[in-house]
């Protein structure tokens, strides 16, 4: 498998092919693939996904991915490094680009193109990612303060989209897993509101018919799910940045560092300096 490398902080491209040109790879970088037409499938990390335009992936530079063309289909790839969408602003911005990568490509994984379902959002990304391309071709290949918040919208757009909190009275049957999953994704840095006691409060139901439901259907427990998911968004930061051990802890909610740590060796088997040094 080739693994394609990018030292460029941003790189655009625009196509449209019946044959997908690339081999199997991964990257150095992070992906965001939108298909504006076409059908076929997407083979992601050992799983097929079928598509159909308008729809988007997200990939994380460990994914690894090839595209199976069925109908002719029209692509814009935005290629992109952790620290491009914080444009050089304040450290609180970054950290809120860096939290909202991290979350977005663990559920763009568990979800396939479901980040963006509405046909209305998608329609909108799509006349976005038009005037970016437009913008990238128009300035050489170089990037300006124009590109950066045209993309800065389309993350936008897919944030309010992949992260919509249903209040309790709207959950219905067949949605109430996706719902106590999305609310979890959002908490996920609030240790107090991830309790058994707590979830089944906000979803005004028993901590056992909530605790039986999530396992019936999820095979595991919330515990775990939500350990699992903590451990994804923790490990996309230690692969894919330079911020500092004791500021993932505290995002997080850990009590303290050594807390941090013991979660980590738990699912890594080693310490996370270890482990961010191995990756």
């Amino acid at each position: 498998m080739e693994r394609f490398i990018q030292h460029d902080p941003l790189f655009i491209r625009h196509f449209t092919t019946e044959v997908w040109p690339f081999p199997v790879h991964n990257h150095n970088h992070f992906e965001l693939v939108f298909i504006h037409s076409g059908s076929g499938l997407h083979q992601l990390n050992g799983k097929e996904i079928r598509y159909q335009g308008p729809c988007l992936f997200l990939l994380a530079p460990a994914d690894y991915h090839l595209f199976v063309i069925e109908q002719e289909t029209e692509f814009s790839v935005l290629k992109f490094n952790n620290r491009y969408l914080d444009g050089m602003a304040s450290n609180v911005l970054l950290y809120e680009w860096n939290k909202l990568i991290d979350q977005l490509v663990v559920v763009g994984n568990a979800f396939g193109t479901e980040l963006v379902q509405s046909p209305e959002e998608l329609d909108r990304i799509h006349h976005l990612m038009r005037m970016i391309v437009r913008e990238w071709e128009g300035s050489a290949g170089s990037s300006n303060e124009v590109l950066l918040y045209l993309i800065r919208s389309v993350f936008a757009i897919i944030k309010r989209n992949a992260f919509q909190i249903v209040s309790p009275d709207q959950m219905v049957t067949e949605n109430r897993l996706v719902t106590i999953m999305n609310y979890i994704h959002t908490v996920i840095r609030a240790p107090e509101l991830l309790s058994l006691k707590a979830l089944s409060a906000h979803f005004n139901t028993t901590p056992s018919q909530l605790s039986s439901l999530f396992k019936r259907q999820m095979g595991i427990s919330i515990k775990q799910y939500t350990d699992d998911y903590k451990f994804k968004l923790i490990e996309n930061r230690l692969k894919f940045s330079d911020v500092l051990l004791k500021e993932i802890s505290n995002d997080f909610g850990f009590t303290d560092l050594s807390h941090f740590n013991k979660f980590l060796k738990n699912h890594t088997g080693k310490n996370p300096k270890v482990f961010r040094k191995e990756v």
